[in-house]
C-alpha cells in the first residue's frame, strides 16, 4: 500500500510539470545540485595489481526539485574533457545513495571499452545524472562538472608482431589471471624487428599502441623495436606491471623425462618441433603405468598434468600446470607412442599421447 501511495504521489508531481502552480499541484523544478570535489582529487593512476582497491569516492548534494520528493536515482557520467558530454559514458550502476566509490577493477574496463589508451593519462569530465520518475514523465538534472586525470592500465595481453605484419595474426601472450601482469606465450619467430602491441577494445591492429625497448632492457610505450636474429621457437614474456618493466624472448626447446622412458630412465629426451602443425612431437617407447613430464631442455622449466593447487604463474590452463602432476602412460606394457605438446594458445597448453600403431 505504501508503494502504491508513493507511485500515485509521484505521478501527480510529474503530471504537474509544465502546468501552473496551484495549492494542490506544486510544480517540480530542476534547481540543480552540487558534486563535491572527488577524494582523492587525482591524478587517478590505475593498476592491474589492485583490482579491488578504491580509486575515488564521489559525494553530492541531494538534488533540489523545489519540493520534498521521493528519492531520485543517480548514475555517474564521464566524458573526455572538452567534448561537453556529447557522448557521455555511464561509469556507475544506477544508485539511490548520494555517494559512490570507484574501484580500479570496475573503472578500468569501462575506460578501455570506450577507447581510452592504456598507460596514457587522459583528462576527463565527471558529472552526476539525477533522474526522478520513469520514462517520458521523468525529470532529469545534472550536477556541476568536476575534472580529473586518469590513466588506465594496459590489458594483460600482448601480440608480438614483426614490423610490417598484422598484429591480429601475430603470436599472443596473456597473464595467468585477472589483475596480474606477467604475460606469457610461445611462438616460432623469424628474424626481424618486433614490437609488443596491446589490444584496443579487444582488437589488434597496426595503429594500436605498442611497447618496445627503452634502451636498457625494459619496455616503454612507443619504444624501439626488438631485434630477433635467428629463426626458432621462443618463450615470450612481457610485464608492464613491474618497476622496471620487463620482457624476454628466450629460445625454448622441449623434451620428455621420467620413469616412463626405458632407456635411460629419467633422462630428458628431446622432442622435435613440427613447423607445419606448430607442435612439439616425439615418437618414443614408453612403459605403461609409469609417469613422465615435459621439460624445457634449456632450463629447469617443467610442464606436468593439471594441478589445481598450481595458481598464479604456474597456471597454464585446464590441462597442464607448470610443476604439475605426473602424466601416466596408459596400460601396463611398453608401447611406442606419438607424444605431442601444443604451446600455441597462451596459458592453455595441451598434450596428447597416441599409440603409434
Amino acid at each position: 500500500m505504501k508503494n502504491i501511495l508513493k507511485t500515485t504521489i509521484l505521478a501527480v508531481f510529474l503530471i504537474s510539470l509544465g502546468s501552473c502552480e496551484t495549492d494542490t499541484h506544486p510544480i517540480l523544478t530542476a534547481n540543480g545540485f552540487t558534486l563535491q570535489p572527488i577524494t582523492p582529487s587525482g591524478p587517478l593512476v590505475l593498476s592491474p595489481l589492485n583490482g579491488d582497491n578504491d580509486v575515488a569516492t564521489f559525494t553530492w548534494n541531494v538534488p533540489d526539485y523545489g519540493i520534498q520528493t521521493i528519492s531520485s536515482s543517480y548514475v555517474i557520467e564521464i566524458a573526455k574533457s572538452g567534448t561537453n558530454f556529447a557522448n557521455p559514458i555511464i561509469a556507475s550502476p544506477s544508485y539511490t545513495s548520494p555517494t559512490y566509490t570507484w574501484t580500479e577493477g570496475y573503472l578500468d574496463p569501462i575506460l578501455l571499452e570506450n577507447g581510452f589508451i592504456p598507460d596514457l593519462a587522459a583528462d576527463i569530465d565527471i558529472r552526476i545524472k539525477s533522474t526522478l520518475g520513469l520514462g517520458s514523465h521523468s525529470l532529469i538534472q545534472y550536477s556541476d562538472v568536476v575534472s580529473a586525470t586518469v590513466t588506465p592500465f594496459g590489458q594483460s595481453e600482448f601480440a608480438l608482431a614483426k614490423e610490417g605484419d598484422n598484429p591480429a595474426n601475430a603470436p599472443k601472450m596473456i597473464s595467468p589471471s585477472l589483475f596480474t601482469t606477467d604475460c606469457e606465450g610461445y611462438a616460432w619467430l623469424e628474424p626481424g624487428s618486433y614490437k609488443f602491441y596491446i589490444p584496443v577494445q579487444n582488437i589488434y591492429q597496426a595503429t594500436n599502441p605498442f611497447y618496445g625497448d627503452d634502451g636498457s632492457g625494459s619496455l616503454v610505450l612507443n619504444g624501439t623495436a626488438i631485434n630477433v636474429t635467428s629463426a626458432g621457437f621462443y618463450m615470450l614474456k612481457a610485464n608492464i606491471g613491474t618497476t622496471p618493466t620487463s620482457y624476454s624472448i628466450t629460445s625454448s626447446e622441449w623434451g620428455i623425462f621420467g620413469d616412463a622412458k626405458p632407456f635411460p630412465t629419467g633422462v630428458n629426451k628431446k622432442m622435435i618441433y613440427n613447423t607445419v602443425s606448430k607442435k612439439w612431437e616425439l615418437t618414443i617407447l614408453l612403459k605403461g603405468g609409469k609417469p613422465f613430464k615435459f621439460r624445457n631442455t634449456a632450463t629447469t622449466l617443467i610442464l606436468g598434468g593439471f594441478d589445481n593447487t598450481k595458481t598464479g604463474v604456474d597456471y597454464v590452463g585446464k590441462n597442464m600446470s607448470y610443476n604439475g602432476k605426473d602424466i601416466l602412460v596408459p596400460g601396463t606394457t611398453s608401447i611406442t607412442y606419438i607424444v605431442t605438446l601444443d604451446l600455441n594458445t597462451p596459458r592453455a597448453y595441451t598434450y596428447t599421447i597416441t599409440n603409434s600403431n
